[in-house]
């Protein structure tokens, strides 16, 4: 598989995450946030916690290219290679962007509401998989995977573009109540019931039974 130009801008943004990890990393305190609980809690670590998040940025994007040489189905990330450039790319932003809020977030905690930002990124980021998700074709690492859809490609396919919409409109819903509203639960929520009815009405089309809590994409 080779690079695409995605992938430059891709290495571009790590490296340039990297280095004004490297700048302010001097002047971060002993103690910076690490998570953001739905309630608004924050969990903090310490500082050198964030080399290890950066860490799992670049890790994350070789690993893109190791995936389909060790996927059974392999071959077939071929016919879906430009949303998966695409998605690379996507992934990269999404973690370095969460790296870059918890370096202000350390510097001014009180600059910005971090949770409601994450899962607004995180509503845009359903959105943006549920618009490509029909063009995932048949694979065992990356989509929604059950061992039906897995067994049968007639069943993922009719999973996926279905999936896509509900993604869709999980993300939409998600990104307006966060702007909206003050609770930050719904998104799981949602997805939730939305696959649960989905899986309801494909069981009779496909005679067998599905329940999962939620699609799991990756």
């Amino acid at each position: 598989m080779k690079l695409k130009k995605t992938d430059y801008i891709a290495i571009l943004v790590l490296i340039a995450t990297l280095i004004h990890l490297v700048v302010v990393y001097p002047s971060l305190p002993p103690q910076i946030p690490t998570n953001w609980g739905f309630d608004g809690h924050v969990d903090y670590g310490g500082k050198s916690t964030i080399w290890i998040l950066y860490g799992i940025s670049v890790a994350m994007f070789p690993l893109f290219f190791i995936i389909p040489k060790i996927d059974p189905k392999g071959k077939n990330y071929s016919r879906f290679e430009g949303f998966y450039s695409v998605f690379r790319l996507v992934t990269v932003l999404f973690l370095s962007g969460l790296l870059e809020m918890i370096i202000f977030s350390a510097q001014d905690a009180h600059r910005f509401d971090v949770s409601k930002i994450a899962v607004l990124a995180l509503s845009a980021l359903m959105v943006f998989i549920g618009n490509y998700m029909p063009k995932c074709k048949h694979n065992y690492t990356m989509g929604i995977k059950t061992m039906w859809t897995i067994a049968d490609e007639r069943v993922w396919n009719d999973t996926h573009r279905f999936g896509g919409i509900l993604f869709v409109i999980v993300g939409v819903i998600g990104f307006v109540a966060t702007l909206f509203m003050q609770e930050k639960w719904y998104t799981a929520v949602s997805c939730d019931i939305l696959v649960q009815i989905f899986f309801y009405f494909l069981q009779d089309k496909c005679n067998f039974c599905i329940l999962v809590p939620y699609p799991i994409f990756i």
